[in-house]
């Protein structure tokens, strides 16, 4: 806050009241009257960063900056409210910003600790600096250092956007992939949803501008995931002997809304995941449904958000057609914070820069949406004094893009040409589901457990689950090994990401593969590695920082140099010499967050990178997280 430790201390509050608001208001650069005013009370209710606003305001105080220019950063997990690509995209971006005015560089790694590591988490989080839930805090981050320094916190209570609302992507149409613009005009009426209006083969779609019937721009909205390459759903279809009119969740327990995309999922199997996440309503009673325009509310029609009926003058919908009839509802989304600028600021203060009283500073401590950002002076006065100058010109505010003639919606999907949305830099494609009803909760043990691209992934028998412990959306899955990594055995002892290469290194018996994407080296002997008859398989392995990694096999462990791909000398080693206190017939061994994970049976052991033993569980309710 704005009192001082020792005013705290001494029970000055009362009296320094006046003095913490001049503080205050000096620091947002407002006037220093040291009254409760309406211009502060405004100012403490902005959303804004969860730092501490008393500093220098220019450098955190001694100056803490990074002793090396070439940085890494590592996206530990991630909000649903956006595609992973448009976040990864955001982040880029944002860390650009700072190394276009300086020496420094940035690099995503997927695994192993990075100088930066960024995190989505709501409330108490782990670091003693807990959220407050939607608005407020929106993040916060710690200046250089070891360990939590330098790391950037989001608060996944929050709406991420790109500061403009809603971002769904597009396929086909004419808009070459752009994101879904709501709310839309279409024929004169207000779209807050992609829709079928206007179309005789019932393919929803959207405007990727705020007036389809001026600029005539859309693009279509099929499946996620599943199984079925984005195909569009089919309405209806037979599950279960049961006939669908629209997308469900029945089937699945992680609440995922799916539909078949052929008129018989009992028959045909295939299935996408409903593109309902980005437009569903928040809150109510409709377990995130998107909006139906037009609805009827005491009797009269609306086809847009409204706050009739609410006090609280907050805009909800029905979503369904009636709500007289069937009360269900939910609060609309709002147009959310840009995750763009919130990291810019936050990777800002993971670099040193403490808050700044400059209104148009990057670096002010409140939070406002700026279409066409540039950095302020004083931005780059202070990042410059820690870093120095970089070597390209000073940054520039693009120039426009070119306004095409519109065109009219044509009558086929894919009648167009299509681009693709961007994929991050990782070892597969987008997964295919096998069945949306197939749970890794109900598997009483796993093959092998790892961590690939900031996900736990678990695999039984030719399938596989991913995980992340921040994530809302819990367990996903599962996906069939088979069409992520081809020619894999159904059966995997072990596997590991190679931190450097994002190679992904499997064992199965006294056999490995080597996957870079859908590329495969292998099988190969594990005695190419320089693992002797002893090991009759690999049951685990250790990430040990970059290019090593621990192997194990019963009781023993081998060191792999994972660039030249031979173990190093002095190999093998007494796994109880080091690693005193867990199982040593251990099925698993893995790294995840920085510890380290031995399991047997439906057990794990935690061990700390001080090699102490402080936790033991159940794999299933405490790493999963399923249901008791």
């Amino acid at each position: 806050g704005y009192t001082t430790e020792a005013e705290a201390r001494t029970g000055l509050r009362q009296l320094s009241l006046g003095k913490a608001l001049r503080r205050m208001q000096k620091q947002l650069g407002l006037e220093e009257t040291g009254q409760l005013d309406a211009d502060t009370l405004e100012a403490m209710r902005a959303p804004r960063c969860g730092v501490p606003d008393v500093g220098t305001f220019l450098t955190f105080e001694g100056d803490l900056k990074w002793d090396h220019m070439d940085l890494t950063y590592r996206v530990m997990n991630y909000s649903p409210d956006l595609d992973r690509a448009v976040i990864d995209d955001a982040f880029k971006r944002a860390f650009k910003v700072w190394s276009d005015v300086t020496p420094l560089t940035f690099t995503q790694i997927y695994s192993g600790e990075a100088d930066i590591m960024i995190m989505f988490g709501s409330g108490e989080h782990g670091d003693g600096y807990p959220f407050d839930g939607k608005d407020g805090l929106l993040a916060h981050a710690f200046p250089p250092g070891q360990g939590i320094q330098g790391d950037a916190h989001f608060d996944d209570d929050e709406f991420w956007t790109l500061g403009t609302g809603l971002v769904v992507k597009t396929r086909h149409g004419n808009a070459e992939g752009a994101d879904c613009h709501f709310p839309f005009i279409f024929e004169g009426r207000s779209y807050s949803r992609c829709t079928t209006e206007g179309r005789k083969d019932g393919l929803p779609w959207c405007a990727t501008t705020p007036s389809y019937d001026r600029d005539k721009k859309y693009g279509f909205l099929y499946t996620n995931g599943g199984n079925s390459d984005g195909a569009p759903c089919i309405f209806p279809f037979i599950f279960e002997g049961i006939s669908y009119d629209s997308c469900t969740t029945v089937g699945r327990s992680d609440g995922y809304r799916w539909c078949a995309t052929t008129p018989n999922f009992d028959q045909d199997k295939k299935y996408g995941f409903c593109p309902n996440r980005d437009t569903a309503v928040i809150g109510g009673n409709s377990q995130g449904d998107p909006c139906t325009f037009p609805f009827t509310f005491l009797g009269q029609s609306y086809s847009a958000c409204t706050s009739q009926g609410r006090q609280d003058g907050k805009l909800w919908c029905a979503t369904t057609s009636n709500y007289d009839t069937d009360k269900k509802w939910g609060f609309c989304p709002d147009r959310g914070y840009s995750i763009f600028l919130v990291a810019a600021h936050e990777f800002g203060h993971s670099l040193g820069l403490d808050h700044s009283s400059v209104r148009q500073a990057l670096m002010y401590p409140m939070y406002s949406y700026i279409q066409d950002f540039q950095l302020d002076p004083d931005d780059i006065q202070g990042i410059q004094y820690l870093y120095g100058r970089g070597s390209g010109p000073e940054p520039t505010i693009p120039a426009p893009m070119p306004t095409e003639e519109p065109q009219p919606l044509p009558t086929e999907a894919g009648s167009t040409s299509t681009t693709e949305e961007e994929e991050m830099p990782e070892p597969t494609t987008e997964p295919i589901t096998v069945d949306p009803r197939q749970d890794a909760c109900v598997e009483k043990n796993f093959d092998a457990i790892t961590e690939v691209n900031g996900e736990l992934h678990f695999f039984k028998d030719g399938k596989y689950w991913t995980h992340s412990s921040f994530w809302k959306s819990g367990i996903q899955g599962a996906f069939s090994v088979a069409d992520t990594w081809p020619n894999l055995p159904a059966a995997i002892d072990a596997a590991f990401q190679d931190v450097l290469t994002k190679r992904v290194f499997f064992f199965a018996g006294r056999q490995f593969w080597v996957f870079s994407g859908k590329s495969m080296v292998g099988p190969r002997g594990i005695e190419k590695l320089g693992i002797g008859k002893e090991a009759s398989r690999i049951s685990g392995a250790l990430q040990r920082g970059r290019g090593k990694v621990l192997l194990f096999s019963g009781e023993s462990y081998w060191r792999l140099d994972v660039k030249v791909q031979r173990v190093d000398k002095g190999y093998p080693r007494a796994t109880d010499d080091v690693f005193t206190g867990v199982p040593l017939d251990a099925r698993n061994v893995f790294l995840y967050q920085d510890k380290y994970y031995f399991c047997r049976g439906n057990f794990y052991w935690r061990m700390t990178p001080r090699y102490q033993v402080d936790r033991v569980g159940y794999v299933k309710y405490d790493i999963l997280q399923c249901p008791q």
